[in-house]
């Protein structure tokens, strides 16, 4: 009777602490991010003390680590979470007797093990002993000689020599050492091993009550993809994410939020051990007292050398304990008491359609959520296209020319406005024109009220010829003279013109796109239609079979100094004529140029008179040579010496109107310096 009533109680015992999996926690709401990651919640009913199991993939497990969170409704506590390490596999290896780290043949195995007792079974014998070591031995077979490894082995009998290629079989007679053999090829094998860990969520509490887990998990990017028909004039627009689960649970009914932006999402190794790198410090032995000899004192010391102190690096504070920064995000997002009916968003009303949209936007923070309004169910590892939008859009048709693009074709483009409530998230657009396919485009991001153009295929219909000319407006040179620096502002003119001729039967909008380039005005036209960063836009109306003109006039300001005190004066004296010059800086200038010129005849005076210098120093050496050879009282010596005389007399005189003119031009270019530097003319 006493073993029947503990018996009970042993039951009673294992039914209060049940354990549930993860088919008792269904997938209940999913969150995905277009960076890359999603927020999974499971929700769902237990009772009493509880285990919940949950199975996820080794790549998972970090995520999980960084982001799970629970919440009990029925008023319970959430006890610990466990899980199997991943111990990172060359500590593991460390804990066993057996090194198979390296050893990558038998004979290196067996040397690691030296000092082991092994039975070692061969053809003709079996050997039993302690290994010693391995060596290589060579033998002559025929004309080759053949190298292999060969195990000494201590026995009973003394040192015993097998060769490694007799053995049939060995074996680690020590039981520990060859159940660590076998832990550490266990060890080595799970260490290759991607398959799924479970982690245990501990619940304790009474009664039957409502969990909810949630978690982060690395997922496809999800898409999107747009079909846009036009036709006369009228833009409807049909939008539908392309989602993948590629989990391993089923999306029973889930609500499903679909969240366009740029968290900051990352991995961190938080499932592998992490061990601090410890110094090892010898231990301290007193040192053995030895005989001195001790000097004199020649300076006695003040204060006795102090070691310095070392300063500890303070760790940052761990962040504060809570829900981590993605999770809060998702957190946000929560509608209601969890189930998949308090998720579904409001009817959206469509003017003239009367179409209900199929998702609701909303800002979260800096993102953007679609709400799908109904309960979405995809089966693991499969994939679905859920309609996001499905109403009429603001649009007209345009033409789009870029020469840049094509030279002599516009493209057929829409400019359309999202004049809906939802934040358009960029993707492929297939364009129905008419009822029929008219191409592919493509779109950035759309917020709710803003422009974007879209292309999807070349405008035949309409011819563009494209002429520019380049060239300098010499009637808007300017001058200017501030402090002795001569400015001159002239100006490029830049004209563009494009032709248009339009073959179709109907009217076209052309939209000429022209590039914006850095300090260039616009002239003509005024104003662009639109600009963006890189270029202007121009609309063109272009009647049936008719031909239209685009003409782009642009000016570019040309800035050039001119130091005077260096500039030549046939250079300054160009600069005269200029068409948009006053009378005093026209007198200004006209009288730099007399200045320069005067300075200017100073320097070929001088020249003229260096030259001569130069031919009377020739002319002196040819008449010393000369009259080297003649005699004293000769008639041509002495007229040599009056011819010298006279030379002196020239040269002496030379060099004195040098002195002269080089004093004078001093003068006159001091004077050009200061009259220039006093100059401030307009």
């Amino acid at each position: 009777m006493r073993t029947a009533k503990c018996l009970m109680a042993v039951v009673v015992l294992i039914s209060l602490v049940a354990i549930c999996s993860a088919a008792d926690l269904p997938v209940s709401r999913v969150v995905l991010f277009s960076s890359g990651v999603g927020y999974f919640e499971r929700a769902g009913t237990v009772e009493g003390n509880t285990k919940v199991e949950l199975s996820f993939r080794v790549d998972q497990i970090n995520d999980i680590l960084k982001s799970m969170t629970l919440q009990d409704l029925g008023g319970g506590t959430i006890g610990a979470i466990t899980y199997a390490p991943q111990d990172p596999l060359s500590h593991t290896l460390k804990s066993f007797a057996v090194d198979v780290v390296g050893n990558e043949t038998l004979g290196e195995l067996l040397y690691s093990l030296m000092g082991a007792k092994v039975k070692i079974v061969t053809a003709d014998s079996t050997v039993t002993g302690a290994i010693v070591s391995v060596e290589e031995q060579e033998k002559s077979v025929g004309d080759n000689v053949v190298t292999f490894e060969v195990l000494n082995v201590l026995t009973d009998k003394g040192l015993v020599q097998v060769p490694l290629w007799h053995m049939k079989s060995i074996a680690l007679s020590e039981q520990k050492l060859s159940a660590d053999l076998s832990k550490a090829l266990a060890a080595v094998a799970a260490a290759r091993d991607l398959d799924k860990r479970t982690v245990t969520i501990a619940l304790n509490g009474t009664g039957a009550r409502r969990v909810h887990v949630g978690y982060l998990l690395e997922t496809p990017v999800w898409k999107t993809s747009y079909r846009l028909l036009a036709d006369a004039g009228k833009m409807f627009v049909q939008g539908w994410a392309i989602v993948e689960n590629t989990t391993d649970a089923d999306w029973e009914n889930v609500g499903l939020s679909l969240v366009s932006g740029q968290p900051v999402s990352f991995i961190q190794n938080l499932y592998e051990p992490l061990y601090v790198v410890r110094p090892v410090i010898q231990p301290q032995i007193a040192a053995v007292a030895r005989p001195h000899m001790y000097d004199g004192a020649i300076e006695e010391m003040d204060k006795a050398d102090r070691p310095m102190a070392m300063k500890e690096a303070t760790a940052g504070a761990p962040p504060a304990p809570g829900v981590p920064p993605m999770a809060a995000r998702a957190e946000v997002l929560r509608r209601g008491s969890g189930s998949a009916g308090a998720y579904a968003a409001d009817e959206v009303k469509l003017a003239e359609a009367g179409i209900s949209a199929a998702a609701a936007g909303g800002k979260v923070g800096e993102l953007f959520e679609y709400a799908i309004a109904q309960p979405v169910s995809v089966a693991r590892q499969q994939s679905a296209l859920i309609p996001i939008i499905n109403q009429n859009i603001a649009g007209k048709k345009v033409s789009i020319y870029n020469a840049s693009v094509n030279a002599k074709h516009p493209l057929n483009g829409i400019k359309l406005k999202n004049d809906t409530k939802l934040h358009l998230m960029g993707g492929p657009i297939t364009v129905f024109d008419g009822g029929v396919y008219g191409g592919d485009a493509l779109i950035g991001d759309l917020p709710p009220g803003d422009e974007r153009l879209i292309s999807y295929a070349v405008d035949l219909a309409v011819r563009v010829d494209a002429k520019s000319e380049t060239s300098s407006d010499e009637s808007a040179i300017a001058l200017q003279i501030v402090r002795g620096v001569l400015t001159v502002t002239s100006k490029q003119v830049s004209s563009q013109t494009y032709t248009i001729k339009n073959t179709s039967a109907e009217k076209r909008t052309l939209l000429v796109e022209h590039p914006l380039r850095s300090g260039w005005k616009l002239v003509a036209p005024k104003e662009p239609a639109e600009r963006t960063e890189d270029l202007y836009r121009f609309e063109v109306p272009v009647e049936a079979a008719k031909t239209a003109k685009l003409t782009v006039d642009e000016e570019h300001p040309l800035r050039q100094t001119i130091a005077l005190t260096s500039a030549e004066a046939d250079h300054v004296a160009m600069l005269v004529s200029a068409p948009k010059i006053s009378a005093e800086l026209k007198a200004a200038l006209q009288k730099i140029v007399a200045m320069k010129k005067a300075i200017a005849d100073i320097d070929r005076q001088i020249d003229e008179k260096d030259d001569r210098l130069d031919e009377i120093g020739e002319e002196q050496d040819r008449i010393r040579k000369n009259m080297e050879q003649l005699d004293h009282k000769s008639e041509l010596y002495i007229s040599y010496v009056s011819k010298f005389a006279a030379q002196e007399k020239e040269f002496e005189g030379l060099q004195a109107d040098l002195k002269k003119l080089r004093a004078d031009k001093a003068n006159k270019q001091k004077e050009l310096e200061d009259y220039i530097s006093g100059l401030d003319v307009k």
